[in-house]
């Protein structure tokens, strides 16, 4: 398992993960600050905005292509192979290569809760809802990431996958509120539209209320969003993972 651990965080630096997310980062910290001075109100609180919604879209772009391209590149060099002659199981390998890309992703996410406090004034309670819900999401993507390297065999096709997901779970909140509208506004009745819509809606994660930046800049008031959080998180995390064990395990090497 350590040896799993330290291989994929050497992949890391190896594929220029850490140096390139932390280019995108500190770009996407001069363009927020930059659009930050041009409001005419509440200057702090947009820049704020923009810096944790660059940063989260830059995460979870960051840690889609690595893993993908990781897991490819495994399969490929017959690596897998090779650790699977050990004497560890399936589900391990799994789990193994799970942990590997989290703590991938904390050694990014670690310096840019840093550079957040440093920078910016937030608030110290929402920066920590703020964070514990981001890495929640970060867990959720790069655990369909895998699944999607796992079952397509294809790096290019599972990373369109991954981006699909994603965008479609940020997109859920839009998707609901088109439900919930009149239907003389968006569809007829019975409009196939609307079944499509609500079959994503009952599928997807709602990532759109993952992380939110106004946890950043004003007290929380509503817990409503933290429960569905919680509840989701405790759902889709281990269906995914579950659903990883399953196409693994059936799998000829």
């Amino acid at each position: 398992m350590k040896s799993i651990l330290g291989y994929i965080l050497r992949n890391g630096l190896r594929d220029r993960l850490y140096l390139g997310v932390f280019i995108a980062l500190i770009l996407s910290f001069c363009l927020s600050i930059f659009l930050g001075s041009t409001m005419l109100v509440e200057q702090q609180q947009s820049t704020i905005a923009f810096i944790a919604g660059s940063s989260r879209a830059i995460l979870a772009l960051g840690m889609i292509l690595f893993v993908c391209l990781s897991v490819a590149r495994s399969f490929e060099n017959k690596e897998v192979e090779f650790i699977l002659s050990k004497s560890i199981s399936r589900q391990q390998f799994i789990l193994a290569y799970l942990a590997g890309f989290f703590l991938a992703a904390l050694l990014i996410f670690l310096p840019l809760i840093a550079a957040i406090l440093i920078i910016t004034k937030v608030e110290i309670f929402g920066l920590l809802i703020w964070s514990a819900t981001l890495l929640s999401e970060l867990i959720i993507v790069i655990s369909f990431a895998l699944l999607a390297a796992l079952i397509l065999k294809n790096p290019l096709a599972a990373i369109m996958a991954s981006l699909s997901f994603y965008a479609i779970s940020r997109l859920m909140g839009i998707f609901v509120l088109a439900i919930e509208l009149p239907e003389s506004f968006l569809f007829a009745k019975n409009n196939i539209l609307a079944v499509i819509l609500k079959i994503f809606s009952a599928i997807f994660p709602r990532l759109d209320l993952f992380a939110q930046s106004f946890w950043l800049n004003y007290p929380i008031t509503d817990f409503t969003s933290l429960k569905i959080i919680f509840w989701q998180s405790l759902a889709y995390i281990p269906l995914l993972i579950f659903m990883s064990f399953h196409d693994f395990k059936k799998k000829q090497f």
